[in-house]
């Protein structure tokens, strides 16, 4: 309840309904001589390596394929240029958001053993130049086991194509670490809506069951 939970958000307002929610659910930050921290730092988690890593990280970035900020001009207006992250733990300089949120978690992952969960949109598989780049070291790097193709209709943006990308951290070697993928589809001939036929835990019962948590050599094709 103390010490287990931390997130960053770059937005102050959204950062204080999920610091909110979470004191309201019991689940604070560290004790301090001033009260419980906030266990949400506000800040920009993309610009630097936040120094601590952590045994799991489950995200769901801004999708969006450009990272932008918005300067305002002497005369009052207002101007969108694009943001590229240039850090030395980084494979790739982009301006992707999805690729950079993905090198960043990778990066936060405790060493052998530290493991993510993060939905990503079908553009992060396929793309070339960054993207290949960045595929190419989590697929030497990290053993990643696991791919959820999600269904259509779960995202306010209707259409959104996205999946959920299973992986884990693993000390160097000469070889690459993922040998193997297990792609579950949960998404042919499945269609939900946000109101009418929203996805409930039960629709995902099937591959929680599947996946095998206990011990992944066991799973079965089906």
């Amino acid at each position: 309840a103390h010490d287990t939970f931390h997130g960053w958000e770059i937005v102050d307002n959204t950062a204080r309904l999920c610091a909110m929610n979470l004191f309201l659910h019991g689940v604070t930050g560290r004790h301090t001589e001033a009260g419980f921290a906030s266990p949400v730092t506000v800040a920009d988690g993309l610009m630097q390596h936040p120094g601590v890593f952590f045994d799991i990280v489950l995200s769901n970035p801004p999708f969006g394929k450009k990272s932008s900020v918005t300067v305002i001009g002497e005369d009052g207006t207002a101007q969108r240029q694009t943001l590229s992250y240039e850090r030395e733990d980084f494979r790739a300089t982009t301006s992707n958001k999805q690729l950079n949120f993905l090198q960043h978690i990778a990066s936060i992952l405790k060493a052998n053993g530290g493991r993510a969960a993060v939905v990503v949109p079908d553009n992060v598989l396929f793309e070339g130049g960054a993207g290949e780049r960045v595929r190419e070291r989590l697929l030497e790097e990290y053993d990643v086991h696991t791919l959820l193709r999600l269904p259509t209709g779960i995202f306010y943006a209707q259409g959104v194509k996205a999946n959920v990308l299973f992986f884990e951290r693993r000390l160097p070697r000469e070889a690459p670490w993922t040998t193997d993928l297990w792609v579950y589809d949960l998404r042919t001939n499945q269609h939900f809506t946000l109101k009418t036929n929203p996805l409930r835990a039960s629709d995902l019962e099937p591959f929680v069951e599947a996946y095998t948590s206990g011990d992944r050599r066991q799973r079965q094709e089906s």
